[in-house]
This record gives structure tokens, C-alpha cells and sequence, in this order.
């Protein structure tokens, strides 16, 4: 079965952004061998909030959302400002837990990174406590959304990291992970021209590109240095085994949610 055939999350129908995707929808297979599809309206996957309409904030108030995780820099929070950030809706909690990515986090300062295998890499080895914040954060009744700038990097290695610990197969996190080419690909190589032009040295493309390669020596790793994810959850993060449970079962549907 080709990456083309396999089941993906369509974007939510907002106006003023494009690429929030639910996590619900993927095969999974527990430890006991049973099989079942996860849950929707409990993680959604997005990139910068900033540009959403009162129709779009409307509609994810409906679909169940509680809590948005913004994995922005402070750099980037300078700039663009979350349509959260402010309080203006009561109902929804924010929460603020900076994820560096070398690149949009500190403005493409300093030497860029060879492919975004690279950027995948140091967050998985070099976060573990950023990552046990956002895991305490990911655990939590309702729908939450987390999201990065552009929904694709720190988003991407998250949602690898949540759709493996509910027993999602690796082709289907791979297809996840690459539809942002899709949904996003002109906005990038837009991005990709913006940025050449501000440094005035030419980027490379890659990263600007949800290439599956990139997400596959991402899984490699994580399974040849820690085990597979679940393990490096537990041992390298320091999430507790209670708490990984519930993640799992939220996103499998077998853990009861509180939408209200």
C-alpha cells in the first residue's frame, strides 16, 4: 500500500488556518493485539494560530476544544501572537511550552541543519524535559491542540510520538507526517524565498519540505538508540506509566472524555 493510499486526516474547515488535522481516524494495535481506530476530537495537530477568525475560534469551541499547547519559541511569540494567548476565550486554557527547532525558534540564526532528520534528532535526545512538560500538558480531559509555527517540525515529531504510543504503524504516523506537503507545500516554498532573501544566502530546501525519509530515520532512531516510543517515553522523558496509559487510551477512545 502506497503513503498515497493510506488513510489521512483532512484539514478542519477554517478560515484562517490551514493545516489542523485531528489525529483520530488511524489504525492502531495495543499490547494485547487488539485492533481498533483512534479517537477523534482529542488531539489536533496544527501550525500558528494567530490568523483564526470568531467563525473559526466558534467552531473549535464546538468540536470540544480545552487546551491549546503552543510550542512556539519566545522569539516567535514576539512576532506572531496566538489567537489564545490573550484569554479572550475563557472556556479554552493555554499553555505556553517553548520546543526548540533550530530554525523558526531562533529565526534561522546561526548554521542551519543538514535535513530536518537532524532537527528531529536533537529534540528527541536533547528535550526530554520540555517533552515531560508537554506530555503532563497532553494528559488532560477534552480536545487539545498543540502546534508550532507552521505545523510541521515540532508538531510533527509530537504527533509521531502520540500516534506510536497508541499503536499507530509507522507507514500511517510517515503518512501523517508528509501530508503537510500537501496541504501546505505552496505556503513553504513561499516561506522557503522569504527566508532566502532575509539572509540573503540561498536555504536549503529541505527544509521546507515534509519529506517522509526525514520522519522514517526519525522513527529509526528512536527504535535502534531507545527501544521504540514507548520506552524512550518512560526511561528518557521520565513520563510515568500511569500517565502514558491515559494518553494512549484517550487517543484510542477507550479512556472516557469530558467534552463538556
Amino acid at each position: 500500500m502506497t503513503q498515497r493510499e493510506l488513510c489521512t486526516s483532512q484539514p478542519l474547515p477554517l478560515r484562517g488556518a490551514r493545516n489542523v488535522r485531528d489525529l483520530g481516524g488511524y489504525p492502531f494495535v495495543d499490547e494485547r493485539g487488539q485492533h481498533g481506530v483512534t479517537a477523534s476530537h482529542v488531539y489536533l495537530r496544527s501550525g500558528a494560530l494567530g490568523g483564526l477568525k470568531r467563525g473559526d475560534i466558534a467552531y473549535l469551541e464546538a468540536y470540544g476544544l480545552a487546551r491549546v499547547i503552543d510550542m512556539r519559541s519566545n522569539f516567535e511569540l514576539s512576532i506572531w501572537r496566538d489567537a489564545f494567548q490573550t484569554g479572550r476565550v475563557p472556556h479554552i486554557d493555554y499553555v505556553h511550552i517553548p520546543l526548540m527547532d533550530q530554525l523558526n525558534s531562533n529565526g534561522f540564526q546561526g548554521l542551519l541543519p543538514e535535513s530536518m532528520f537532524h532537527v528531529y534528532r536533537d529534540i528527541v535526545d536533547n528535550d526530554a524535559d520540555s517533552l515531560r512538560v508537554l506530555f503532563d500538558a497532553l494528559d488532560g480531559g477534552g480536545c487539545t491542540l498543540f502546534h508550532c509555527r507552521v505545523g510541521k517540525d515540532r508538531t510533527g515529531v509530537i504527533a509521531m510520538l502520540l500516534l506510536g504510543l497508541a499503536g499507530v504503524d509507522e507507514e500511517h504516523i510517515v503518512t501523517d507526517y508528509a501530508a503537510t506537503q500537501r496541504y501546505m507545500g505552496r505556503g513553504l516554498r513561499a516561506q522557503r524565498i522569504i527566508v532566502s532573501i532575509l539572509l540573503r544566502k540561498r536555504v536549503p530546501r529541505c527544509l521546507f519540505e515534509a519529506n517522509p525519509h526525514e520522519m522514517e530515520r526519525t522513527l529509526a532512531h528512536i527504535h535502534a538508540t531507545y527501544g521504540g516510543i514507548r520506552r524512550y517515553l518512560e526511561e528518557v522523558v521520565g513520563c510515568s506509566a500511569e500517565r502514558l496509559d491515559c494518553i494512549a487510551g484517550r487517543l484510542r477512545g477507550t479512556v472516557s472524555e469530558d467534552r463538556g
